[in-house]
């Protein structure tokens, strides 16, 4: 949860307008340049977006129908505080004729991308924003000021800037010598473009990504069947007909993981009892995480990491009921496979890869594939992604990495903390770089929480 506390100072003087930069031109930057563009200390915002994917990012830019938003969208909400229904609107009024009836629906990321994008093109219409499809290689705190660099060499001053810059790539894989054929990022464009639809294709990972390049490849027309492999074996249950939210917990649990669980059980067995489904009580539970994560100590916080955050990922980001289905129905053929072990080695072939997999609880076993896909989620410690930027944020000291290593330092308002724990005013980070804070940070509607909190309390600035 941030903080409601009013700003005491702020990297630029009062006595003039700001100049705010954005690094990061995806949902999170976007919903950040439009609801920052609205202050009147603001005199322009400029965002910046290495993969040019402004609106959107990389989740979502993706096309095909299949992938979906894994929410009904009337819950997607619109920009502002008292815009609960903008997505579902918008597709009323300006949808393609396909998405039109999907306001309770799982509709395509493509349709939810449209509509940022939308929004964001009336921001810079107006003036209020520029956008700069370039890299931000370094940033350097200069008396009231921070001063960028972009990998052109040029350089520019702002008065505040925001970090959003979205969920890093996985990192490699371990125990592969040679990755030509070892997909590590699987948004990129065209990356599983020279997948034949006769080879064998081995994904680790079995959460939400996994589930999309999954459902990409037999749309395309897989012939072969498909090996997923993570270390529980694991998918994503399936979402619920939407309904009202139930009252949140009234019993505090004790900032334990086993305290918090056991209270998360017992209040959705009662409400489950009374006819309300275990994905809508998981829901109302969502919005109270990030006091219960910020009152655990660093310890419970780490144990939760190792031994829940699986199964509460599985809960949290479910499917959309006909992915699901279609999941099911290729099991049922033998089409796809789900393994619960864990990658030993892949060595070289003169096609692809023999893949030595150990069964979790089981014995070691070898499979032959063509190819490996990396789905196993973002990065979290970012003392370990490949952004020029963050590299140096950290290697200068002007940021550390967060609690138990995960994401950005940050504080109650998401202030970036420099090397000695200091908060740097006028510098923030928002959605999955601050994770180790808040945890449940990467949904649009906690990312819509941060940035609105920050815009109150930057407007509260004299």
């Amino acid at each position: 949860m941030i903080s409601s506390q009013k700003f005491t100072s702020i990297a630029s003087p009062s006595s003039r307008q700001w100049r705010v930069a954005v690094v990061g031109g995806g949902v999170a930057g976007s919903i950040a340049a439009i609801t920052l563009a609205g202050l009147p200390q603001v005199e322009a915002i400029t965002v910046f977006d290495r993969h040019h994917a402004f609106g959107r990012g990389l989740a979502y830019s993706a096309m095909s129908p299949w992938h979906r938003i894994n929410v009904p969208a009337y819950k997607m909400g619109g920009i502002g505080a008292d815009d609960t229904e903008g997505f579902a609107q918008w597709l009323a009024e300006t949808g393609q004729a396909d998405w039109r009836e999907f306001s309770d629906s799982f509709v395509p990321r493509k349709a939810y991308g449209d509509y940022i994008a939308a929004q964001l093109s009336k921001t810079v219409t107006s003036g209020r924003a520029i956008l700069r499809a370039e890299t931000v290689t370094d940033l350097a705190h200069r008396q009231q000021s921070f001063e960028l660099t972009l990998a052109t060499g040029e350089r520019q001053t702002f008065d505040l800037v925001l970090l959003c810059l979205g969920n890093p790539s996985p990192s490699p894989f371990p125990g592969i010598a040679d990755s030509s054929r070892a997909i590590t990022d699987v948004w990129a464009p065209g990356a599983l473009d020279p997948i034949g639809m006769k080879d064998r294709v081995l994904v680790i990972g079995t959460g939400a990504t996994a589930v999309d390049v999954v459902v990409d490849l037999h749309r395309r027309g897989m012939q072969q069947p498909i090996t997923m492999i993570s270390r529980r074996g694991l998918l994503p249950l399936v979402d619920a007909p939407a309904q009202p939210d139930p009252a949140p917990l009234t019993t505090w649990p004790a900032p334990t993981t086993r305290g918090i669980f056991a209270a998360l059980l017992a209040d959705t067995r009662s409400k489950m009892a009374a006819g309300i489904p275990w994905q809508t009580c998981i829901d109302t539970f969502r919005g109270q995480i990030a006091q219960l994560w910020t009152d655990a100590p660093l310890a419970e916080r780490a144990r939760f990491s190792r031994h829940m955050r699986a199964i509460w990922l599985v809960h949290r980001h479910r499917l959309a009921p006909d992915v699901a289905q279609m999941l099911q129905h290729l099991q049922s053929e033998k089409r796809l496979e789900v393994m619960a072990g864990r990658l030993l080695n892949a060595k070289t072939t003169a096609t692809g890869y023999d893949v030595a997999i150990q069964r979790r609880g089981g014995a070691c076993e070898q499979k032959a594939a063509e190819w490996i896909l990396n789905c196993t989620g973002p990065e979290e410690r970012y003392a370990r992604i490949e952004n020029p930027l963050v590299k140096s944020l950290l290697s200068s000291g002007l940021a550390r990495a967060g609690n138990n290593g995960l994401g950005l330092d940050v504080d109650e308002t998401c202030g970036i903390r420099d090397r000695a724990g200091a908060v740097q005013p006028g510098l923030y980070a928002i959605g999955h770089a601050t994770r180790g804070a808040f945890w449940e940070v990467t949904a649009v509607t906690n990312i819509r929480h941060q940035i609105l909190a920050l815009a109150s309390r930057l407007r509260a600035v004299d």
